[in-house]
């Protein structure tokens, strides 16, 4: 495995190149290699940002597509990983731009620009593994209710209907949970800004 600026990314140095050739070549099993061994880091790097399943799914796909129609300059890359961590960050500064349109003035689009640089993104990381730590301290049902809502990406509604309690509740458990999850990670000096976005864009 090799860490570029932050995103994981297989390395296979004895076949990359060939494999690399292939794909240009149009070679569609050679193309389905590189993205099972790439799909689930850049997967789970989108999920981390992106808090929803569907968004970091359709993020991923779209890093592969880029690959893939763009596939005969891949002979001419010397650092695949370097250009797959470029493509990946490339479609999150998107994404999380997108994300940030209607959000609270404080959250300009301009963030996510900022964000993603290498040391923005180890402080997110960071205040990320002290987020879990602190949902863990939750109440059971409102922890699972949380983690549905913003580490899954479900709708209230889809809450409601799998835990079998109404969609009012789920969403007094959300404010509760967001409301300890701020103070505690506010008072820890966290960025206000990095906060705001571990926790969906929710001042």
């Amino acid at each position: 495995l090799q860490a570029t600026e932050g995103i994981m990314i297989v390395n296979d140095a004895d076949n990359e190149k060939e494999l690399c050739h292939r794909i240009a070549a149009g070679d569609e099993m050679a193309f389905t290699v590189m993205v099972n061994r790439n799909w689930k880091n850049i997967y789970f790097q989108a999920l981390s940002y992106l808090k929803s399943t569907e968004s970091a799914e359709e993020l991923t796909q779209d890093v592969f597509m880029s690959v893939w129609q763009s596939r005969e300059k891949l002979p001419g890359i010397s650092n695949f990983s370097g250009y797959l961590y470029v493509i990946c960050r490339n479609a999150l500064l998107n994404a999380l731009r997108k994300k940030l349109n209607g959000a609270p003035a404080i959250l300009s689009p301009d963030l996510a620009a900022d964000i993603l640089q290498p040391d923005k993104q180890l402080e997110y990381r960071e205040y990320y593994h002290t987020m879990l730590s602190l949902i863990d301290q939750l109440p059971e049902m409102r922890k699972k209710v949380f983690k549905m809502s913003r580490l899954e990406g479900k709708t209230h509604e889809e809450i409601a209907t799998a835990l079998n309690i109404h969609k009012d509740t789920v969403a007094q458990y959300i404010v509760k949970a967001l409301n300890f999850l701020r103070l505690q990670l506010n008072a820890a000096g966290n960025d206000a800004l990095l906060v705001a976005l571990l926790l969906g864009c929710t001042l």
